[in-house]
């Protein structure tokens, strides 16, 4: 059974899942998908051709879906929202459609989003990521799975930000964040690795070692990053977890969040 509040107005071409619920004042419109179990609160706007996961909670205030805040936005450009199900969006959240004729904006599964985040155009969000409140990201920015994203921090368009990687509160992030380390500043600067944001998303002991001497060798000797990663990949050729590092590196076009030479005596210690 569809529950819609007689206050609400969804579009009857909308296709709206079993069991939701849509309460007072939501706006959902033609081309909108919703799946089953999901809950709108209430003064919800879900635009565009959007589509909400199941089993979702979205709070009140949020829009999902609204046209790109990008001045190259064409009228009339058909775009694409997607996110995953199982993902929780709290008050004033805000996740926009992407920008050029069918590109996309997509959030994973099992996400949160705390209040007055926000999701720009072109964006890819994992699954199991925490975007803490007031947390922004640019355009076209990559977030990695099990990333957690501090309160109040700001990413850079076309930055990315690895896999089980965590952004500290109030961050500038300018350059991309190696998968499974912290980065804190302003700017922000990788410093250590997330060792306990790895132990929550499963990661073993040894896989944990492993990242924590490889983050050694790439930043805390006085290697040329070339031969650091060389010396990296010799090393560990079995780990798909320091290949996940590499990769990052590799493929970076904004360069990378580097440890400041300052931390590193406080990364011997741990």
């Amino acid at each position: 059974m569809i529950q819609v509040d007689k206050h609400a107005v969804v579009d009857p071409k909308a296709e709206v899942g079993d069991n939701c619920t849509i309460g007072p004042f939501c706006r959902v419109g033609p081309n909108v998908r919703i799946g089953a179990n999901s809950v709108l609160q209430s003064n919800i706007v879900v635009e565009g051709h959007t589509t909400l996961g199941e089993e979702c909670q979205v709070f009140p205030f949020v829009t999902l879906g609204i046209q790109s805040q990008d001045q190259k936005y064409v009228s009339g450009t058909v775009t694409y929202t997607k996110i995953g199900d199982r993902s929780t969006i709290r008050e004033f959240v805000s996740i926009h459609s992407g920008t050029e004729e069918g590109s996309l904006t997509s959030v994973g599964d099992d996400c949160t989003l705390l209040a007055q985040s926000h999701v720009a155009h072109n964006c890819q969000v994992g699954n199991h990521v925490v975007m803490s409140h007031a947390a922004t990201l640019g355009g076209h920015v990559i977030i990695g799975d099990h990333a957690n994203i501090g309160g109040l921090s700001a990413i850079h368009q076309f930055c990315h930000v690895g896999r089980a990687a965590m952004v500290g509160g109030m961050c500038r992030v300018i350059q991309d964040v190696l998968p499974f380390t912290i980065a804190e500043g302003f700017p922000a600067h990788m410093r250590v690795i997330n060792k306990v944001g790895m132990e929550r998303a499963g990661y073993s002991s040894e896989e944990i070692a492993e990242v924590r001497k490889a983050f050694r060798i790439l930043f805390m000797r006085e290697l040329r990053l070339e031969e650091a990663v060389k010396q990296v990949q010799e090393e560990f050729r079995k780990s798909a977890n320091i290949q996940l590092m590499i990769d990052a590196i590799n493929s970076s076009q904004r360069g990378l969040a580097r440890p400041d030479s300052a931390m590193f005596e406080i990364n011997v210690s741990e």
